[in-house]
C-alpha cells in the first residue's frame, strides 16, 4: 500500500472505493491506472501534493476537467493532483473582474456570471475545465468580439516547484503571464486561481444552416472569403460531415438583434443557397446551453487540428473531399472555426498564443464505440492532417495530438523559445513534465 503521510484533501489510492471513477478521462479511448488521486481542496493541498511526489519521486499529473484529447491529465503507477474542488469564487463588478478557483467548469461559470449580465470568452463545452481550456488559448462563439479566453485573464495564482504559492500578473513574473497564456498547461507549476477581467452580456443572435454534401465546395468557397473578415461581432462555424454522415451545417453567434444578423447573412444566403435557414433571438445563457447540447456518455475518440492562414485552393478542397468520402466510421467530421477580429488585433508575441493571424482553425474529428474501430479510425485522423500539410501550418494546443512529431512548433511557433526560457527559469529540474510539456 502506497503511503499517502503528508498528502491533503480528498485522497483516493489504487483498489478503495471510488478509485475507478476517480480514474476515468473524458476519451474513453484511454485507460490509466494512477497510485493515488487526490482531490484538493485548497492551495495548500497542491503545494502539500507537490512536496509528497518530491519526496516519493513518483510521476505524477494535474487535472481540472479531465478533458485531455491524450489523457495527459492522467498517469500510470504515479499521482494524478486533481483541482476540480477549488471553486472560491470573488466578483467584483465594478472593476468587471473576477477571481475563481481553477477547479471550475465552463457551465457553472456561465451561469454564476450570467446572473451579474457577465462573462468571459469561452468555449462551449460545458464541462472542460476552464484551465486547460484557458492555458491553451480558449476559443469559443465570442472571440471574433471578445479575443481568447487567455486574452482575458488578468493574474494567475501558482503553486511552484517546491511548493511555493505565487501570483504572476503584468507586474510581477511578468514574465510567467505571459507564458500562461496559451502555453501554461502543466509545464510550469499548478495553476490554483484565475483572475479573468468581465464582458458584459446580453441577448445575442444566434442562426443555423445547412447544405447538402454536393454543395461543399461552394459553401466553403464562400465561407472562408467572409467568415474571417465580417462584423466581429459575429464568430462562425462550419462543420462538414463525412459523406452520408448528415448535412453540412455552420452555426454562428452574434451580439446584436436578429435583424442585424439576417443582414449581414444575407450575402452567404445568397451565394450558397442552404436548404435550411434559421435565426433566432435569444438570451446568451439560453444560446450557451444550446451549443453545449445535452450530456455525453464517456466517448472514444481521436482530435487533431490545424490553421488556415491562406484560402485553401481548390486542390485543397479536392485533398479536403476526398477524405470525407472515405471515412471509416459513423461520426467523422472536419470543424472550421472563423478568427479575425479581437483575436488578430493582438500581436503574435503578446502572449504566447501564436495563432492570431490565421484565417480559421480546422478540428479534424473521429467517434467510434467499440475498441476494434480505433485504428481505423486514428489512421484515418492522421492521414487527413498529414494530407492537408501542404495547405496548413502550426495546430492548435487545446486539441492536442499526441501523433504531431513538431508539436512544439506547431502549438508555439516563434514564442517557443521564450516558453523554454520561461520553463529553464522557474522548472530547471523539469518537475512538470508530461509527454508534451515545454521542454527545458
Amino acid at each position: 500500500m502506497v503511503n499517502t503521510e503528508g498528502l491533503t484533501g480528498h485522497v483516493i489510492v489504487e483498489g478503495s472505493p471510488g478509485y475507478d471513477a476517480a480514474r476515468q478521462n473524458y476519451n474513453g479511448r484511454f485507460n490509466k491506472f494512477p497510485k493515488v488521486i487526490v482531490y484538493c481542496n485548497s492551495t495548500q493541498d497542491v503545494a502539500n501534493a507537490i512536496l509528497w511526489v518530491r519526496k516519493h519521486r513518483l510521476p505524477f499529473r494535474i487535472r481540472c476537467g479531465g478533458h485531455s484529447y491524450e489523457a495527459y491529465s492522467l498517469v500510470n503507477g504515479g499521482l494524478v493532483i486533481d483541482v476540480s474542488g477549488l471553486l472560491d469564487l470573488q466578483l467584483n463588478k465594478e472593476d468587471l473582474t473576477i477571481q475563481i478557483g481553477a477547479g471550475f467548469r465552463l457551465l457553472p461559470l456561465y451561469e454564476t456570471l450570467w446572473n451579474q449580465r457577465v462573462t468571459v470568452p469561452g468555449g462551449t463545452c460545458p464541462t472542460v475545465g476552464v484551465s486547460g481550456v484557458t492555458l491553451g488559448g480558449g476559443y469559443g462563439y465570442l472571440s471574433r468580439l471578445l479575443g481568447m479566453l487567455c486574452d482575458s485573464v488578468l493574474e494567475i495564482e501558482m503553486v511552484t516547484a517546491h511548493g511555493k504559492v505565487i501570483r504572476a500578473n503584468d507586474r510581477q513574473h511578468s514574465d510567467l503571464y505571459w507564458a500562461c497564456r496559451g502555453g501554461g498547461d502543466g509545464s510550469f507549476g499548478v495553476i490554483t486561481s484565475f483572475t479573468f477581467r468581465l464582458h458584459p452580456i446580453g441577448n445575442v443572435a444566434r442562426y443555423r444552416m445547412t447544405w447538402d454534401f454536393s454543395d461543399l465546395k461552394k459553401v466553403v468557397r464562400y465561407w472562408q472569403d467572409w467568415a474571417p473578415h465580417t462584423d466581429p461581432r459575429l464568430t462562425s462555424s462550419l462543420t462538414l460531415p463525412a459523406r452520408n454522415q448528415g448535412d453540412l451545417r455552420s452555426n454562428g453567434i452574434y451580439t446584436g438583434s436578429e435583424q442585424e444578423l439576417r443582414r449581414i447573412m444575407r450575402s452567404l444566403q445568397e451565394a450558397t443557397r442552404p436548404k435550411t435557414a434559421e435565426f433566432h433571438s435569444t438570451a446568451w445563457m439560453e444560446a450557451v446551453r444550446f451549443f453545449a447540447g445535452q450530456p455525453v456518455k464517456q466517448e472514444k475518440f481521436k482530435n487533431s487540428s490545424a490553421y488556415v492562414y491562406e484560402p485553401l485552393s481548390d486542390a485543397a478542397l479536392d485533398v479536403l473531399i476526398h477524405n470525407l468520402q472515405t471515412a471509416p466510421g459513423f461520426a467523422n467530421l472536419i470543424g472550421l472555426d472563423a478568427y479575425g477580429g479581437a483575436i488578430r488585433r493582438i500581436p503574435v508575441d503578446a502572449t504566447a498564443f501564436p495563432h492570431r493571424n490565421v484565417l480559421f482553425g480546422l478540428q479534424y474529428q473521429s467517434y467510434w464505440h467499440e475498441d476494434e474501430e480505433a485504428d481505423e479510425n486514428i489512421k484515418w485522423i492522421e492521414q487527413f492532417r498529414t494530407s492537408m500539410l501542404p495547405y496548413t501550418r502550426g495546430a492548435y494546443r487545446d486539441y492536442i495530438d499526441a501523433m504531431i512529431v513538431d508539436w512544439s512548433d506547431a502549438y508555439f511557433g516563434e514564442n517557443l523559445a521564450k516558453l523554454k526560457e520561461v520553463k529553464q527559469k522557474y522548472d530547471p529540474e523539469n518537475l512538470f513534465r508530461f509527454e508534451q510539456s515545454i521542454p527545458l
